[in-house]
C-alpha cells in the first residue's frame, strides 16, 4: 500500500495528529524570543588589567608583552591586538568563527595562572570580558522631579535600582547622571612633610583600619557565638581620629625637626587624619555631565537577561513603573525616556504585515484561477500550518523571532502554496475527469509527491549551505543563517502539509 493511500485511508488519525502539531505549534509560538537582529556573539574577549603609576613604556614593557607572549598559544586565536596606555593594559583575543567561547575563556584562564608570577607585584589581575548582545539597554528611563542631580541619583540607587533589577527579565540596572557622595580627604603638602609622610602611606593606614576581621569564636554551653572586630568607619569622625602614623623618642625640636615627632617628655605621638587634613563630605569629581532635553539629569539604564524576550521584559518594566512612582517623594517621578523595543515592535509589526498580506493576495489569486471555495479553502489552510509547524521547529532550534527570520517567513509564503497547489491541481484533474474523491486523491497525490519533492530540494539546496557553513562565513553567516535556516523549514514543513494534509481534505471535502 503506497503512502497516500494509507495517508488517505485513516483520515481521522491524520486529523488528530496534525491537530496536535498545530495546538503545539501555537503553544511553542508564544515562547520564541522577540528581538530586532539575530543574537550574533562575536568570538572576542577582551582583557584588561591596571598597573597604578605606570607609563604606557611601562606597562607595554612589563604587563602587555607578557601576557601576549603568554595568550598565543591559546587554541584557535585568530588574531591578537593590544593597547597600552597610563596606567591600562587592554588585549583583544579575536578567535576563529565557530569557536565554542566558553571553552575558549576557560582555556585563557588557564594561561593567565602561569602568567601571574611573572607580571608586577603592583598590577591588577587581568579580567576578561565577552561580548554579549543582551548588554545592549533595551529601556531609558528619566529620572525627574524638583531636586539637584545628586539628590536624584541618590534616590534613583537607593530606592529605584532594586525595585527595577527584582523584574523578571531584567538583568542589570545602572544609574547614570548626577554625582556620588563621597568623603573627600584634602592633605597639604607641607604637611605631608612637616609629619615626614606619603599619600601611599595614608592611603594603607585608613585602609588597614577600614575593616572588619573575624576574631574567632566563643563556645557557651551549646551555642557557639562568632566574633568579629567593628573596624569599619561609621562617621565622619571616626575617619578624622583614625590613626595614620606615630612619632616618637627624641627631642622636642617638633614635627620639623631633625628627630621630629616627640614630644617635651619624648612620649611616642600618635598622628591622627584630622591633625593633618580636611575631612568632610563632598561629592565626586565631575568627569562627564548628563542632560536630558537640555537641563542637568538622571536617568536608569535596563538590560535584559541573555535569551529573554526583549519586548515582554520591557512591557513587565512598564508594568511595575506606577508601583515604583507610589514608592517615590511626592516631587518625583519615573518615566520611559527611549525604548529600543519600539523598533522590534514596528519591523515585526511591518513584516507581519507584509507576511499577511502576500498569503491573503496568494489566496485571492488561487481563487480567481481555480474559481472553488473549497479548493481554495484547502490551500488557505495550508499557509498557517506549515507557518505554525515552522514556528514550532524555530523555538526547538533556539531561534529568535527577528526582522531576519520574518524576512525568511515572508519570502517562504510564496513557496508554501506551491506543493500544496501542485497537488491539489492533480486532484482536481482527475475529479474533472470523474474519479471519486478518494480515489482521486490518491491517483492525484501519488503522482506528484516525486515532482514536488525533487522542486523543494532544489529550492533548499540553494538555502541550506548557508546555514550549514555559517562559521566559515563569519559575521555573513551569523546575520543570513536565520533567514536561510527559516527558509528550509518553511519549505519542508510545505512539503510535509502537501503530502499529508491535503490528500485527506481533498478525499473529503474537493
Amino acid at each position: 500500500m503506497s503512502l497516500t493511500r494509507r495517508v488517505v485511508n485513516r483520515p481521522t488519525t491524520f486529523f488528530v495528529l496534525f491537530a496536535l502539531v498545530l495546538g503545539f505549534g501555537l503553544y511553542t509560538s508564544l515562547d520564541i524570543p522577540i528581538d530586532l537582529f539575530p543574537e550574533i556573539e562575536p568570538p572576542v574577549l577582551v582583557l584588561t588589567s591596571t598597573y597604578e603609576g605606570a607609563g604606557p613604556e611601562e606597562v607595554e614593557r612589563n604587563l602587555t608583552r607578557p601576557l601576549e607572549s603568554f595568550l598565543s598559544n591559546v587554541s584557535n586565536i585568530d588574531r591578537i591586538s593590544s593597547t597600552s596606555s597610563e596606567g591600562r593594559s587592554q588585549l583583544i583575543l579575536e578567535f576563529v568563527w565557530g569557536t565554542d567561547m566558553v571553552e575558549a575563556a576557560n582555556d585563557v584562564r588557564d594561561r593567565l595562572e602561569f602568567v601571574r608570577n611573572n607580571l608586577p607585584d603592583e598590577a591588577s589581575s587581568p579580567q576578561i570580558f565577552k561580548f554579549d548582545p543582551s548588554q545592549i539597554p533595551i529601556l531609558q528611563l528619566e529620572v525627574s522631579g524638583n531636586r539637584s542631580p545628586e539628590e536624584l541619583r541618590e534616590i534613583a540607587v537607593n530606592t529605584i535600582q532594586p525595585r527595577i533589577e527584582q523584574i523578571e527579565g531584567v538583568a542589570l540596572a545602572s544609574v547614570q547622571g548626577g554625582r556620588e557622595r563621597i568623603i573627600r580627604v584634602e592633605i597639604p603638602q607641607n604637611r605631608l612633610e612637616a609629619y615626614n609622610l606619603t599619600f601611599n602611606q595614608i592611603a594603607q593606614a585608613l585602609r588597614t583600619q577600614n575593616a572588619q576581621v573575624s576574631a574567632g569564636s566563643i563556645t557557651e554551653g551549646d551555642n557557639n557565638l562568632l566574633i568579629r572586630t567593628a573596624g569599619e568607619f561609621r562617621s565622619i569622625e571616626d575617619i578624622r581620629n583614625a590613626v595614620v602614623a606615630t612619632r616618637g623618642g627624641g627631642s622636642a625640636m617638633g614635627f620639623g625637626g631633625a628627630t621630629g615627632g616627640a614630644d617635651a617628655s619624648g612620649a611616642n605621638i600618635v598622628v591622627r587624619l584630622g591633625d593633618i587634613a580636611e575631612v568632610y563630605e563632598g561629592l565626586r569629581r565631575e568627569t562627564n555631565a548628563v542632560y536630558i532635553n537640555g537641563r542637568p539629569g538622571v536617568f536608569v539604564i535596563v538590560q535584559k537577561q541573555s535569551g529573554t524576550n526583549s519586548v515582554q521584559t520591557a512591557d513587565n518594566v512598564y508594568e511595575r513603573l506606577p508601583a515604583i512612582n507610589e514608592a517615590l517623594p511626592l516631587d518625583m517621578q519615573i518615566s520611559a525616556l527611549q525604548d529600543t523595543t519600539e523598533i522590534i515592535r514596528d519591523s515585526l509589526e511591518t513584516v507581519s504585515r507584509q507576511a499577511v498580506g502576500g498569503a491573503g493576495l496568494a489566496v485571492l489569486i488561487l481563487f480567481v484561477f481555480l474559481r472553488s471555495i473549497k479548493t481554495t479553502l484547502v490551500i488557505a489552510i495550508s499557509i498557517p500550518a506549515s507557518i505554525i509547524i515552522t514556528l514550532m521547529f524555530m523555538f526547538f532550534f533556539g531561534l529568535t523571532l527577528n526582522i531576519m527570520t520574518l524576512a525568511g517567513l515572508a519570502l517562504g509564503v510564496g513557496l508554501l502554496v506551491d506543493n500544496s497547489i501542485v497537488i491539489l491541481e492533480n486532484i482536481y484533474r482527475y475529479r474533472e475527469k470523474g474519479a471519486k474523491l478518494t480515489a482521486s486523491a490518491v491517483l492525484g497525490s501519488q503522482e506528484m509527491i516525486t515532482p514536488i519533492v525533487a522542486s523543494t530540494l532544489t529550492t533548499i539546496c540553494v538555502f541550506l549551505p548557508i546555514a550549514i557553513f555559517r562559521d566559515r562565513l563569519e559575521f555573513i553567516g551569523e546575520l543570513f543563517s536565520g533567514l536561510a535556516f527559516t527558509v528550509v523549514i518553511s519549505l519542508a514543513s510545505s512539503l510535509l502539509v502537501a503530502i499529508f494534509l491535503v490528500p485527506v481534505l481533498a478525499s473529503r471535502y474537493v
